[in-house]
């Protein structure tokens, strides 16, 4: 048993914080989870009620979209959960009567530092296999779904780019699988654009793979050309008219690895084109090793932070835990912004709120072994 590694009675404790910490810490996991997945839940329930996808498609999309929740999500339960089970510990004076046994607060991060390794190894497990494996699964059941179920390819009052060189607009939605007021522009003819409008018209499935159909009834097409040495608009009014329309897939190679990235950034410098989304594919792939090592982190800062909650009032942990993980992701959000605008390099953005976080840590780990509070008094103001 994990308590038994310190052995005699202080393995009895260590199964004592370990246990202290870790239901928090579940609920924490699932509190998160159900948070971030809710909010998809809300986007998905449109193409349930209103678009036609099938319960079980939308429950599939929602298992495929569980692990990259699961790496944000890790990180801020064990900092919570370290906050929780600690402050505990602090108000009902457990502390105290540890320490007046001669357990320092380093002895009780013992069990708390091997739980918050497993948790880190649990989130570069997910990081490394699973969550890849969620998105490409997603990618192909987006496609699959928009093949088998033409309904959801158009969502009304946005423009959808989903098929290539085709954006289509529709006002609002019709029965069934309708349409209305529809506005397309088709460029895959660059010489030859074509603008339709039409009152309505319906999307289908189509034998060809990878294709929708779009029957529109009651509209115009206009197409551009020259003639005389000008420009010239020829307008065509319709009952009904067929378009096939290519569901747009990922473009370009799909690269496995980042040093395949790294090659190909520095064969589209040297080309002279855009690297913005290999720098963010990048900047994703980094964070499959920073969110575990943020995971240990916070698991070790938790604690600490626990324990001042009773001595800083205001300042309490679980106040600065919060603003913490809040100041981690607006600078996990500069960092990428940084690095896709080329201003900054990869490793930097992606490690600079770790950076962050281990000064954080290494502070209030060593104030809480001091027995001070989380800020140092300002002389002059009262506590």
């Amino acid at each position: 048993m994990i308590g038994g590694v310190f052995g005699g009675v202080f393995g009895i404790l260590d199964r004592y914080l370990i246990r202290e910490v870790a239901v928090p810490f579940l609920l924490g996991v699932m509190g998160l989870t159900a948070v971030f997945l809710i909010n998809q839940l809300v986007r998905l329930s449109d193409l349930f009620v209103g678009r036609g996808l099938s319960l079980a498609a939308v429950g599939k999309l929602l298992w495929v979209l569980l692990p990259p929740f699961l790496l944000v999500t890790l990180p801020a339960a064990c900092l919570l959960a370290g906050i929780v089970a600690f402050s505990r510990l602090s108000a009902d004076s457990e502390f105290v009567a540890l320490k007046s046994t001669g357990v320092s607060f380093l002895r009780l991060m013992g069990p708390v530092a091997l739980f918050s390794a497993a948790v880190a190894a649990a989130a570069l497990a997910v990081g490394v296999t699973t969550e890849p494996w969620g998105k490409g699964k997603l990618k192909d059941m987006a496609l699959r779904t928009l093949e088998a179920q033409a309904g959801v390819a158009v969502v009304p009052g946005s423009f959808n780019d989903l098929f290539g060189d085709v954006v289509v607009y529709a006002e609002e939605a019709g029965p069934g699988h309708g349409l209305a007021n529809i506005f397309i522009s088709d460029e895959r003819d660059p010489e030859r654009p074509l603008l339709v409008t039409a009152r309505e018209g319906s999307l289908a499935r189509t034998p060809e793979q990878g294709m929708v159909g779009l029957r529109l009834k009651d509209g115009e097409i206009y197409r551009t050309g020259t003639g005389a040495g000008e420009t010239v608009v020829q307008r065509v009014r319709f009952g009904e008219y067929d378009l096939k329309l290519t569901i747009r897939r990922a473009g370009g190679p799909a690269f496995t690895d980042v040093g395949q990235i790294r090659d190909e950034i520095a064969r589209r410098r040297a080309a002279g084109e855009p690297v913005a989304r290999l720098l963010r594919n990048w900047m994703d792939s980094t964070r499959n090793y920073t969110f575990p090592a943020a995971a240990f982190l916070f698991g070790i800062l938790g604690p600490a932070l626990g324990l001042t909650a009773v001595r800083s009032g205001r300042m309490g942990g679980f106040a600065a835990g919060v603003a913490l993980i809040v100041v981690y992701y607006v600078l996990m959000t500069v960092g990428t912004a940084l690095v896709v605008g080329d201003r900054l390099p990869v490793a930097a953005g992606a490690w600079l709120p770790n950076g962050v976080a281990l000064v954080a840590t290494v502070w209030v780990v060593l104030r809480a072994q001091r027995d001070r509070p989380l800020l140092p008094r300002i002389p002059g103001l009262k506590p």
